[in-house]
Formats: structure tokens, sequence, C-alpha cells
């Protein structure tokens, strides 16, 4: 069991890019978090871990996990398997994702796409929920790493910076049924005391797309930053706003 003074933090597609950021944010800068790194493969998972361990001045603590959020199976193992080490859920943040940046769309492409974001944050989330009313540190969090371009307001806007027809289609879709599941989360739970979140970290020069550079070349922010926004909202730092979709700019519209 976990010391009751640390707050449980779990991260899907924690060992890597934005959701690897935000894990070492929260333990670099404070001894009050144990995050876990939900990782689909579990030994870039545990390098994931063994890194962060070995950051110089780390104050907080690391650990992993094997998850694969379109496995019903290593989802359900991987609550079984923090139900018997920690006995509850503190933090829980939906970041694992994909995306596809082909174009025209493709019914191939939307797919695992809607699986992994969306269907994918839905399974960890009923997973999880009884260790999170398990929660130690009130109140319990579950935070969706979402997307300004998941804006049907953005999007529906010529004058927005997130107006691109045609463009990462299937990505965006997702994000934008991932916000209405952000929103019944929130409805749902409110009464439970959870706070609910969507939180963005913006455009950011990650693996994500396979090309880190290209990113930066369209003014992209470095991971660290990214992380350092979701961060904020795992740190109680954007709670005039639960229940709605935080990023850099500040609330983003639905």
């Amino acid at each position: 069991m976990a010391s009751p003074d640390k707050k449980i933090v779990l991260i899907t597609g924690g060992n890597q890019g934005v959701g690897y950021e935000t894990a070492k944010n929260l333990v670099l800068f404070s001894q009050d978090y144990h995050v876990i790194l939900g990782s689909r493969d579990i030994s870039k998972g545990e390098a994931a871990a063994k890194e962060l361990q070995a950051t110089e001045g780390i104050k907080g603590t690391a650990s992993s996990t094997q998850i694969d959020v379109t496995d019903d199976h290593s989802v359900d193992a991987a609550a079984a398997r923090i139900a018997s080490e920690y006995g509850r859920l503190d933090v829980l943040v939906n970041n694992a994702g994909i995306v596809s940046m082909a174009s025209p769309p493709t019914r191939e492409a939307l797919r695992p796409i809607l699986e992994t974001n969306v269907v994918g944050s839905l399974s960890v989330t009923e997973a999880f929920l009884d260790l999170l009313r398990k929660a130690v540190h009130k109140p319990p969090r579950l935070v969706f790493v979402s997307s300004s371009t998941g804006s049907i307001t953005h999007a529906a806007n010529p004058d927005s910076p997130y107006y691109r027809p045609g463009g990462a289609i299937e990505y965006r879709t997702s994000k934008a049924a991932l916000n209405m599941l952000m929103v019944m989360y929130y409805a749902r739970l409110k009464p439970e005391g959870f706070y609910v979140f969507g939180a963005d970290p913006g455009l950011c020069a990650t693996n994500f797309t396979g090309n880190p550079d290209a990113l930066r070349q369209r003014n992209a922010a470095e991971p660290w930053q990214g992380g350092e926004r979701v961060a904020s909202v795992i740190k109680g730092e954007r709670d005039d706003n639960v229940g709605r979709v935080l990023g850099v700019y500040g609330v983003s519209p639905f």
C-alpha cells in the first residue's frame, strides 16, 4: 500500500510525450504525488518510470503498469493490480490516444482512433471508478486529455485558428466525442464530489504524428509545456472551471 500522504495518479499512455511530461511535472516539483505510468508496452513503461526516478531533484515517486486501453482484459487486469497494490486511486488521467494525418479521411483510420481515444477512455474510466471513489485525497479527479481541435465551435468558425477543413478529421471527431464523454461524466459524478475536466495540452512537438520537427515548424510547444498545462488541472490550479475543457488560452468552447 502506498503512503496515504501521497496522491496516487494513473496516466494512460504515460511512458512518452505529454503523458510522460505531465508525470514529470508532478513528481519533480512535489513530494505529494506517486504517478503510475500506464503503458501498452510494459518494458517501455518500466524504462520511463526508471528514468523519472533517476531525474535529478525528483521529489515524488513513479512506477508503471501495463495497460492497453483497447483491450478489455488488459484494462480490467490493470484495475485489479492497482487495487491490490494501492487500494485506491486519487487521480485518473485518460491520456492515451492515436492520430491519423491521412487525407481524405477513411473508415479504416476512424475505427481504431475511436476505439482508442473514446471507447478506451470510457473503458478505463468505468474500470477505475470504484478505486477513485476510495480516494484519500478529495476530491477524486478524472481528467480527459482533449484538444481544442475537437471544439465544434472552433471547427465551424472560419476566423478560428482551429478552422482547418479536411485536416485530421478522424482525430478531431474523436476529441469532440471525448468532450461529450467528459461532460456526461461531470454531470453523473458531480453529486459524488468528483472533479471532472478536459485538459488541452495544445499542439506539442511530440512523436504523436511521427514528425516532431514538422510540428515545431508550425510553432508547436515543447512537450514539457503541454505536460505543465495538464498538470495544472491535476494540481487544482484550474478548479474554477471544473467540467470544462481547459487549454493554454483558457476555456475551450464546445
